[in-house]
């Protein structure tokens, strides 16, 4: 006879296996919808990292990428030179400390995540527009309780 801790550990575990798989097959479906819009071919995936990261945090220096992105401080530098053509990112001085050089998003690297991030979320809406209801109301709840299990 399975003891009800252990019953609530298999549980457990098969919810999670559940929400993992649902999650991988939306994705993988999603690539059947029109992603053309969240990609634009002069951006590397790296690059679009790098730009996400600058979106998010704002200016920071050559070395704080780096470490965020898990590389060389030269391998940032390549990228920023490439995305600083494209007019994506600029250099500037650190007002607190003249020797350092912050990277920033100019306005259209701005623009850019953000129709990124607008193309996701209005992908995301039009799926949950097809959804019955009731499945609507349990992701709603199921969303509510992981953010706040993120935040915990």
């Amino acid at each position: 006879m399975i003891s009800v801790k252990r019953r609530y550990h298999v549980d457990r575990h098969q919810l999670v296996q559940m929400v993992l798989t649902a999650h991988e097959e939306t994705s993988r479906l999603l690539l059947n919808e029109d992603l053309s819009s969240l990609f634009d071919s002069t951006l590397t995936l790296p690059q679009i990292h790098l730009m996400v990261l600058l979106y998010r945090d704002g200016a920071v220096s050559g070395h704080e990428l780096a470490d965020r992105l898990g590389v060389s401080t030269p391998t940032v530098s390549g990228m920023v030179d490439r995305l600083e053509a494209q007019q994506m990112v600029q250099r500037r001085a650190d007002p607190g400390d003249r020797r350092v050089r912050l990277v920033a998003l100019t306005v259209e690297g701005e623009q850019r995540v953000s129709s990124v991030h607008e193309a996701g979320w209005r992908i995301g809406r039009d799926l949950m527009d097809r959804m019955e209801m009731a499945d609507l109301r349990a992701l709603a709840q199921g969303m509510q309780a992981l953010a706040r299990a993120a935040r915990a």
